[in-house]
C-alpha cells in the first residue's frame, strides 16, 4: 500500500486540522466567556469562593489560547483583574467578620496575583490591610492574656506599617500586663514618636497616659502601704508623663517620710504654684501647712513662718497660729 500522499492530499489534511483547531479554539473562547460571566454573577451574589473559581477558570482557558485570536487578550486581562480584585474584596469581608486567618490568606493571594498580573493598586491596598489583620489578631490574643503571642503579632503589624501607632500602644499595654516596665516605656516612646511624626495627638496622649497610670498606680499603692522608699521611684517616673497636682503632693509626702525635706519642699511648692489663681485660701491652706512642716523640719524657720502664715485659713487656722506664736515664735 502506498502511504505517500500527494501534495493536494497534504493540503487537504492541513486545512482539516486547522479547521478543527479553530473550532476547538472557538469552543474554548466561548467557555472562557461563560466562566467570566458566571464569575460576575457569583460576585454580585457575594459568593466570593465561586466567583474566584470562575474567574480563575477564565484566566486558565485564555492563557492556553493564542493571543492572536480575536478577543482573547482582552478577556484574559479582564479575568486577571477580576480574580485579583475578588481576592481583595473577599479578604475585606473576612476581616469585617473577624475571620483573620482566612482574611490574611486572601490578602496575601491578592499581593501575589497583583504582582503577577501587574495590578499594583490592588496589591497596595492588600499590603496596607495586612497590618490591620495582625493588629486585630494581636488584640484577640491580648484579651485572652496571651501577651507574648500578642506582642509578636503587633510586631508583624509594625513590620508591615512602621507608622502604626496603635500597634505600639497595644504592645506597650501587653508589656504593662507582663510587668515589664522597661519594655513598656520603650514601646510608649516609639508610639509617642510616631504620633508626633504623623500628627496624631491622640496617639501621643494615649501613650503618655498609659505609662503615667502604670507608674502612678504602683507609687500610690506603695505609699498607701507606707513603703515610701519604694513609692518614690514610681512616682518620680510618673512625672515624666504627667505633672498632676496629686502626683507632686504624693511625692512630697514620700520624700517627707524618708527625711528628704529639700525634695519634699520642692514638690509641695509645685502643687501650690499649680493651684494658685484657681484655688481659694482655704483650699491652699492644707498645702501651705504641709510645706511649713517641711521647712520647719529642714531648719528653715523664716520660710516655715511664711508658709504657716499662708495656712491660717479654714480648718488649718488654729494649728497654723499655734505654730507661728508658740512653736516658732515668728515675728
Amino acid at each position: 500500500m502506498d502511504w505517500k500522499l500527494k501534495p493536494a492530499s497534504v493540503l487537504l489534511v492541513g486545512l482539516l486540522v486547522l479547521g478543527m483547531s479553530s473550532a476547538i479554539n472557538g469552543q474554548d473562547l466561548n467557555e472562557a466567556k461563560r466562566a467570566i460571566k458566571k464569575g460576575d454573577q457569583e460576585k454580585r451574589a457575594e459568593n466570593y469562593v465561586e466567583a474566584i473559581s470562575a474567574f480563575q477558570k477564565c484566566v486558565d482557558i485564555t492563557t492556553q489560547l493564542s493571543s492572536d485570536e480575536p478577543g482573547v487578550s482582552e478577556l484574559k486581562l479582564a479575568a486577571q483583574k477580576k480574580v485579583t480584585k475578588s481576592h481583595l474584596d473577599y479578604a475585606n469581608e473576612l476581616l469585617k467578620q473577624e475571620k483573620h486567618d482566612e482574611a490574611l490568606k486572601h490578602y496575601k493571594k491578592t499581593v501575589e496575583l497583583a504582582d503577577k498580573y501587574n495590578q499594583q493598586s490592588y496589591g497596595e491596598k492588600a499590603r496596607n490591610n495586612i497590618p490591620q489583620v495582625y493588629y486585630a489578631k494581636g488584640r484577640n490574643h491580648a484579651s485572652e492574656d496571651k501577651y507574648e503571642e500578642a506582642i509578636e503579632l503587633f510586631n508583624k503589624a509594625i513590620e508591615g506599617d512602621p507608622d502604626y501607632g496603635w500597634a505600639y500602644i497595644r504592645k506597650a499595654q501587653a508589656y504593662r500586663q507582663m510587668e515589664q516596665p522597661d519594655q513598656m516605656e520603650k514601646a510608649v516612646a516609639e508610639a509617642v514618636a510616631i504620633g508626633k511624626k504623623t500628627d496624631q495627638p491622640n496617639i501621643v496622649s494615649t501613650s503618655n497616659t498609659l505609662a503615667y497610670r502604670y507608674f502612678y498606680n504602683h507609687g500610690a499603692k506603695a505609699l498607701k502601704a507606707k513603703k515610701y522608699e519604694a513609692a518614690i521611684p514610681y512616682l518620680e517616673k510618673a512625672t515624666k508623663y504627667n505633672g498632676s497636682e496629686k502626683l507632686h503632693h504624693y511625692l512630697a509626702l514620700s520624700y517627707g517620710q524618708v527625711g528628704n525635706f529639700d525634695k519634699a519642699i520642692e514638690q509641695e511648692k509645685m502643687v501650690i504654684d499649680s493651684k494658685k489663681g484657681s484655688a481659694s485660701n482655704e483650699e491652699l491652706a492644707k498645702y501651705y501647712y504641709t510645706l511649713g512642716s517641711y521647712y520647719e523640719k529642714a531648719g528653715q524657720k523664716a520660710n516655715a513662718c511664711d508658709a504657716y502664715k499662708n495656712a491660717k485659713y479654714g480648718d488649718y487656722k488654729p494649728n497654723a497660729e499655734y505654730k507661728i506664736k508658740h512653736t516658732l515664735k515668728c515675728q
